[in-house]
């Protein structure tokens, strides 16, 4: 099974393709061992019709054997049956009669056929071969072949300059492999071969250890069960394809350089030469121990004298072949030589032969400083080891106990969900609380309401605000706002508050903001988006995303971010923030947040025009939400939905991550004609938000529904107040609607040059804006106008036919067209006739094909 490589493999194939039209070309492919250089030429070329292959290969033992691989080259050439041309004569002869033989065998290839000349790795090849190799480069320049020559590093000294430059050259198509990806190695690893599934995190971690290699990551996968990917407290070795050669190299230097390799990777990361040295005891030397390990490829010297091992591959071998005893002293001189107090620890506790009650506790202490700065993973860590070195059982799954719960804060669903399923017979309403966390955030809303009750059932003092808490996250997200806020109040009631507890922002996203709600976090950020100051909010959510929280926290923070820069018509800012942070919690396993984060990209990405990514959005939110009974989930998907007019508007109070799709329904029942719906609409919406923008908005919508009742004076009453409250930039995108209703409704009433003012002002916003389709309509009306004649002329069509014409090819159904152009569906019916009969088609597709010719399509 083969993954990956695809412009690679498109790129070969395309030169197989030139050779075969008679133009010799020349390949270079490099690449680190293990990469798979060999498998990637095989495939790329194996199976190609009238295609001739000749591979030969360098060999480490054989570098020094004389004109080795041509020997070798013309040895296949004569199994081929391609042997017409004479071998290089007997005896010792030079790279140049060599180089002329096998010239002489591409010159004598069969009619009809391509060669291929595989050289694989060129950087065991003898120099003779190679020098053989750059006079057939150079001299062939016709001819149905393709020369290809692999090696780990173009770069490599033992190659000729002259060879250097001809595949380094721009006569050269060069191929630079990387590793494969982590969905890449998931991919792999599902394989006939193996059969393996990986999750997203396994493909992570396998993929950073092994940097990619398709050959390590295999070997790993065959040796390793799943779970120990999973598990990121597991240490992963290094697999014999990987240890093997290492050792060699190893073994191959002095003592000195071994011990200071060893020590590098007992150290672990970069580290200063003189630490080193010292850890590793009994180098006089350390300049000429560091010299031969940097020779031997074992290590890296990095500014200001830090050493380090060139990949986590190396540094497991590094480490696996350091003796039990040995690797402990090391690690105890590691602890007295570093100033970091928790590595110090980490490196007592790793010297560690059995049980060791003091170092627990001491690890559990350093873990209780390290969670009261934020640092929950490193946390986790410290108390991880303190529970390994412990010999009370009782005490062990405590401290189990608490690691889950560091975990799951640090906001990694997926991780705890893993240390969640071992064996903890902890007996205390706190792991019933953790483990009910732990439910609410993977979405398993049922489960997290029975482990949550029993946790307050026996509650104690100390955790008694956080359990109340998820009580509160959990009745928000299932539909219960009055339920939510009695538990957040009776959160923050509590005299003991827990670390984490942010009760005030299920009071303010469940609509029931209390009094002493902090400034500056995210329940004030919603306080503002509800008075409709979105530039207030956006400031405050930027100083909670960069304050990095919890990832709870900072991922919802995101998705209003996102909801505010929406408002501010900030599209490109707010799509990469609402899908970063759903890709985020996708990645972390936080379930319970992914309608809210689906929900959050649908405005921008309809306001910019990209519809079919929002409604993608908006359905993914749904299924989302109905999968886990997420009743908040299901409002905003059902908001999503109704924003893109796919939808009706669900009952109930809104939610701050999607705008409140009302004013876009009176639009639509203003089109539709059904005036008096809109006027009941638009005497509830008027109940809205006090902020100059929704100010604006219901002025311009009263004007919408009093210029369908053909009051065309009142009408512009109504956007002339709205514009005034809007123009000269305090809010770009709402004045650009003004202008284009004002527009449309000048144009109607005859007054088309006044109209075309407006509109191409509303246009030229929009357009700064990155709003698409409304600069669209804008350009529609504009040709209405009577602005843009020549394409009318050429077509044969009025102006309103040409925006109607327009719209059809762009796939609006009838009903969008009548709302675009603020007509009646049976006038765009009219249109369409007329239209059909003007240009001599009976369907939407000629149509479209009609406007393509024309440069008219959308």
């Amino acid at each position: 099974m083969y993954v990956g490589r695809t412009e690679e493999l498109a790129l070969l194939r395309a030169e197989l393709r030139a050779a075969g039209g008679g133009s010799a070309r020349r390949v270079a492919v490099e690449g680190p061992e293990g990469i798979g250089k060999t498998a990637f030429i095989h495939h790329a070329l194996g199976g190609e019709a009238g295609v001739r292959v000749l591979a030969v290969s360098g060999e480490e033992s054989e570098r020094e054997l004389r004109l080795g691989v041509m020997r070798e080259l013309m040895r296949e050439a004569a199994l081929l049956g391609l042997g017409a041309a004479e071998r290089p004569a007997a005896g010792e002869p030079d790279a140049c009669v060599a180089g002329q033989a096998a010239c002489d065998l591409v010159a004598g290839l069969p009619a009809g056929e391509v060669l291929a000349v595989v050289v694989d790795d060129a950087q065991w090849a003898d120099r003779a071969s190679l020098r053989a190799l750059s006079y057939v480069l150079r001299r062939v320049r016709a001819g149905r072949v393709l020369v290809l020559v692999a090696c780990r590093d173009l770069a490599d000294p033992w190659l000729p300059e002259g060879l250097r430059r001809l595949l380094t050259g721009d006569g050269t198509l060069r191929i630079a492999l990387g590793g494969l990806s982590a969905a890449e190695l998931a991919e792999l690893a599902t394989g006939p071969e193996l059969g393996v599934t990986l999750g997203e995190a396994a493909a992570a971690r396998l993929r950073r250890h092994t940097l990619g290699s398709p050959l390590h990551a295999r070997a790993l996968l065959a040796a390793l069960p799943p779970a120990v990917l999973d598990d990121d407290s597991a240490r992963l070795p290094a697999p014999g394809t990987y240890q093997r050669p290492f050792a060699r190299r190893l073994h191959a230097c002095a003592p000195p350089a071994r011990r200071l390799v060893a020590a590098c990777a007992v150290l672990g990361g970069n580290c200063p030469l003189h630490v080193a040295a010292a850890v590793a005891t009994g180098i006089d030397e350390p300049l000429n121990a560091l010299e031969e390990a940097v020779a031997a490829g074992l290590l890296r010297e990095l500014p200001g004298r830090l050493v380090d091992l060139p990949e986590p591959l190396a540094r497991a071998a590094a480490y696996d072949g350091i003796g039990a005893g040995a690797r402990a002293r090391m690690h105890l001189a590691a602890s007295r030589l570093t100033e970091d107090d928790g590595a110090a620890l980490r490196h007592r506790a790793a010297a560690a032969g059995g049980p060791d009650e003091p170092l627990a506790e001491e690890l559990a202490r350093f873990a209780a400083k390290a969670a009261q700065h934020g640092l929950w993973q490193e946390a986790a860590a410290h108390l991880d080891l303190a529970a390994g070195l412990t010999e009370s059982t009782a005490r062990r799954d405590e401290l189990r106990t608490a690691v889950l719960e560091h975990v799951l804060i640090g906001g990694d669903v997926l991780r705890a969900s893993r240390l969640a399923a071992a064996r903890n017979a902890d007996p205390r309403p706190v792991r019933r609380y953790v483990l009910g966390r732990l439910a609410l955030a993977a979405g398993r809303f049922e489960e997290a309401s029975e482990l949550l009750a029993e946790a307050w059932r026996h509650t104690e003092p100390g955790s008694a605000a956080d359990v109340a808490e998820q009580l509160a996250w959990l009745h928000l997200v299932t539909g219960d706002r009055t339920a939510a806020a009695h538990w957040a109040r009776l959160a923050i009631e509590q005299p003991i508050q827990g670390a984490v507890a942010r009760p005030w922002d299920v009071l303010a996203l469940g609509g029931a903001p209390g009094a002493g709600t902090p400034a500056g976090g995210l329940a004030a950020a919603v306080g503002h988006l509800a008075r409709d100051e979105a530039g207030q909010a956006c400031a405050v959510l930027k100083r909670a995303v960069a304050a990095a929280g919890l990832p709870q926290q900072r991922l919802l923070a995101t998705g209003l971010l996102a909801a505010a820069e929406h408002a501010l018509a900030r599209w490109d800012e707010a799509v990469a923030h609402a899908e970063g942070a759903l890709a985020e919690a996708t990645a972390l396993g936080q379930r319970w947040l992914l309608p809210c984060l689906e929900a959050a990209c649908v405005a921008p990405l309809a306001a910019r025009g990209d519809r079919e990514r929002a409604l993608a959005h908006a359905m993914a939110a749904g299924t989302a939400a109905r999968g886990m009974r997420h009743a908040m989930g299901e409002r905003q998907a059902g908001l999503a939905m109704a924003l893109l007019g796919a939808g009706e508007v669900p009952d109930g109070e809104g939610d701050p991550f999607v705008p409140d799709p009302g004013p876009a329904r009176i639009e639509a029942l203003v089109a539709d004609g059904r005036l008096e719906e809109a006027e009941r609409a638009l005497a509830a919406y008027g109940e809205g938000g006090p902020g100059v923008r929704a100010r604006a908005e219901r002025l311009r919508l009263a004007g919408l529904l009093v210029a369908a009742r053909n009051v065309p004076t009142q009408a512009e009453e109504r956007f002339a107040g709205a514009l005034a409250l809007v123009e000269s930039g305090v809010c770009p995108l709402e004045e650009a609607r003004v202008l284009l209703d004002l527009g449309r409704l000048l144009r109607r009433t005859g007054r088309r040059r006044a109209a075309a003012e407006r509109l191409g002002a509303a246009r030229a916003i929009f357009e700064r804006l990155g709003a698409r389709p409304p600069a669209e309509r804008c350009a529609h009306e504009l040709e209405a106008c009577g602005l843009e004649p020549p394409a009318t002329v050429r077509l044969g069509l009025t102006p309103q036919e040409l925006s109607t014409a327009t719209l059809v090819a762009g796939g609006l159904t009838n009903r969008q067209i009548a709302r675009e152009l603020l007509i009646s569906v049976k006038t765009v019916e009219y249109h369409i006739g007329k239209i059909y009969t003007k240009l001599g088609i009976s369907s939407r597709v000629a149509l479209t094909t009609k406007l393509a010719a024309c440069g008219r399509a959308s």
